[in-house]
């Protein structure tokens, strides 16, 4: 009883910390936006902090609360009816269900964001042959995502992540940003697409040629800021909160090695 109320606000006060430094990330701008007034901030690059210690319901929390906190500065207004923090919540969820061991259901998640896209009418598929799409669709590197997702290159990555050193975080820092920030960038596809309605439509190639080049900014940013600060955490703050998750993945190295031999 006693330890399950120490763990309860332990997960409290790390969400009420995290919701402060995504504040502050939230709130500095990095790119103007395409199509409606305001900026892409470096929320992203703070992310996969939030859901490597977070469980997917804490991190969603932080990402709300950071988000309407920031949205008081007047150089960084909510621009999508208060529904801004939902890409920043998706991203940080995906990453906390990855790093977690739940790999299905982070990929249905990703799957289902492709298919709204796909099925709502302000979005395009392909942007014109002269950006050669098609043959290149506009998906192509959230696709890219979706197969690093499923890949072995993003299982037990709370193992890889435990080592809390810096050479060893990277990469799978690398994925989760990488994957995170690809549903993110989804996810405020479809907000900008319903809110602008027809509107939407003429911004796309623009976006098409843009978005590599601002979410590889934000991948690199998060991986370099993350994996610093993950190495710089006690162990024990980052043990706490992959507990079960490493237990799993330990199990389930184990399991394919075979049973022992005696």
């Amino acid at each position: 009883m006693l330890a399950n109320q120490r763990s309860g606000v332990r997960k409290l006060t790390l969400t009420a910390s995290l919701a402060a430094i995504y504040t502050v990330f939230r709130a500095i701008p990095i790119s103007s936006l395409i199509g409606i007034s305001g900026s892409i901030t470096a929320a992203g690059m703070i992310a996969p902090v939030l859901g490597i210690l977070l469980e997917p319901a804490y991190g969603i929390v932080a990402v709300f609360a950071g988000t309407m906190v920031a949205s008081l500065f007047p150089w960084n207004p909510l621009k999508f009816y208060g529904l801004d923090f939902l890409p920043g919540a998706l991203n940080v969820a995906l990453v906390s269900l990855a790093v977690r061991g739940r790999r299905t259901e982070a990929t249905l998640m990703f799957l289902v964001m492709i298919g709204l896209f796909f099925i709502n009418p302000y979005t395009s598929i392909f942007v014109g042959s002269a950006l050669l799409s098609p043959p290149i669709p506009y998906l192509w590197m959230h696709l890219a995502a979706l197969i690093v997702l499923v890949s072995p290159l993003s299982k037990n990555l709370a193992l890889r992540i435990g080592s809390h050193h810096y050479r060893n975080l990277v990469r799978p820092v690398a994925v989760l940003a990488f994957t995170g920030t690809m549903v993110e960038h989804l996810t405020g596809g479809l907000l900008f697409a319903t809110v602008l309605g027809k509107g939407a439509l003429k911004f796309w190639p623009v976006i098409f040629v843009a978005y590599p080049v601002e979410r590889t900014i934000l991948v690199v940013g998060a991986t370099l800021i993350c994996a610093t600060l993950l190495s710089l955490l006690r162990p024990s703050v980052v043990e706490e909160s992959l507990e079960t998750a490493k237990a799993v993945a330990t199990s389930g190295v184990r399991s394919s090695a075979g049973p022992d031999k005696r």
